[in-house]
């Protein structure tokens, strides 16, 4: 049996339908798997059994990647296609079943999904290894509260200063005697945020994963307490990783893309989402700058207590 997926190029997008994923293979166990996936996002599926191919694409002009996701496929008889980009390319190839993604206007992307596909896809899960969990356990130690720190996202004007993070991070050490702050992100987001993040802060209190890949950093994720960060997909892998999430909001859509959860937190800035669509949005300027770093600190203390008292 053979199953292809067709899936997004964003990190967030592929985390978000990993409970489709994931209830495809729970239902066809011995299925061979095929995956359609952008490079950014192809690393979160390593961990995968069952896998037999993932073909990876960068967008070129004209839609000509398609051209050559179809040269790759055609060929396969296909027992099952599930389409997350309403493709053409679904429709094209042959298969005896296939599901296609139908988005729906400001509803959450995993309501969406479950609208689309008829059963729930809330259950987000991103394989991670043996060999990666023992990484971590080795690491870690138990005896400390670890909080992940992204300071980093694909678009200025939603990213909260790292100056801001690093004052709740002075806020939560002058607090608690036994805290670690787990910093996540890019080599690129590293040489931006890392000097600013742990300024005045004792480097041994600092675990440093930037540059780390996708599914270690989630390996880390499942022994920490809580994450704090933009909206993002390392934020979206936080909630896979089953992690406690802090997650800042200004010019991004919550209702679509906030973290699912009942005990996961969403700060907006004092403005919604409607009055960002209203202005011209100036891709050089943070619009973050009304989320005070003692607003943060206070929803880490409340998850600190409620986890921890």
């Amino acid at each position: 049996m053979k199953i292809l997926f067709i899936c997004s190029n964003l990190i967030g997008d592929t985390i978000l339908s990993s409970g489709v994923i994931n209830h495809f293979i729970h239902q066809n166990q011995e299925a061979e798997l095929t995956f359609v996936v952008g490079p950014t996002a192809a690393p979160l599926l390593k961990n995968y059994k069952n896998i037999e191919n993932i073909i990876i694409f960068k967008k070129r002009k004209l839609n000509l990647h398609w051209l050559d996701i179809f040269k790759k496929t055609y060929r396969i008889k296909w027992d099952i296609i599930v389409d997350f980009r309403s493709s053409v390319l679904s429709l094209l190839l042959k298969n005896n079943k296939k599901y296609i993604f139908k988005k729906l206007h400001n509803v959450h992307h995993i309501e969406q999904l479950n609208s689309s596909f008829g059963f729930e896809c809330s259950n987000l899960i991103i394989p991670t290894s043996d060999d990666e969990a023992n990484k971590v356990n080795n690491h870690l130690d138990s005896s400390f509260k670890h909080v992940v720190i992204f300071p980093g996202g694909n678009w200025i004007p939603k990213l909260w200063s790292a100056e801001n993070f690093n004052e709740t991070m002075k806020l939560l050490i002058d607090k608690y005697d036994k805290i670690k702050f787990i910093l996540v992100g890019s080599l690129n987001e590293k040489n931006k945020f890392y000097n600013l993040l742990i300024k005045g802060i004792n480097e041994d209190l600092v675990i440093d994963l930037f540059g780390y890949n996708l599914t270690l950093t989630s390996a880390y994720m499942k022994k920490s307490d809580i994450f704090i960060g933009n909206d993002s997909g390392l934020m979206h892998l936080a909630v896979a990783s089953r992690l406690r999430v802090i997650s800042l909001f200004g010019p991004t859509n919550d209702t679509v893309y906030g973290p699912i959860g009942d005990k996961n937190i969403v700060i907006r800035t004092k403005e919604n989402y409607d009055y960002f669509k209203s202005i011209k949005i100036d891709e050089n300027k943070s619009y973050m700058i009304s989320i005070k770093p003692e607003i943060v600190f206070k929803k880490c203390e409340k998850i600190i207590n409620d986890n921890f008292n």
